[in-house]
């Protein structure tokens, strides 16, 4: 299921215990249809793990799919890619410094200029 999903299984661990499966590793495909800019892949990569899960949890036997992915979360049913969480967190961070250093230099202007 792996393979016809084009999901790259090299970087993936899974197994079953009791009707439960585990998949466990860094999410990636093996071939992109066509790169695009950022957005374009995060949705098709988010649909391709919605479709993915979909295959897994409709296998007879099934009861359960716990997804322990280092690159990708699932929370209240959506999955987020904690890859680009990080990125946006730190241009937040950037931004916020850049507010600080213009402040600090303000700052220091003022008092230079009293």
């Amino acid at each position: 299921m792996l393979i016809r999903s084009n999901i790259d299984y090299t970087k993936i661990d899974f197994g079953t215990v009791r009707g439960v499966v585990y998949l466990r590793g860094f999410f990636k495909l093996s071939r992109m249809p066509g790169e695009g800019d950022e957005g374009r892949v995060k949705d098709f990569l988010t649909k391709t793990l919605y479709s993915f899960e979909k295959k897994v949890r409709n296998i007879s036997g099934v009861t359960d799919v716990v997804f322990q992915f280092v690159n990708w979360k699932k929370e209240i049913g959506q999955w987020i890619p904690t890859q680009w969480k990080r990125k946006e967190e730190r241009r937040e961070e950037k931004k916020e410094e850049k507010h600080e250093d213009k402040t600090d230099s303000d700052i220091q202007k003022d008092s230079e200029g009293a």
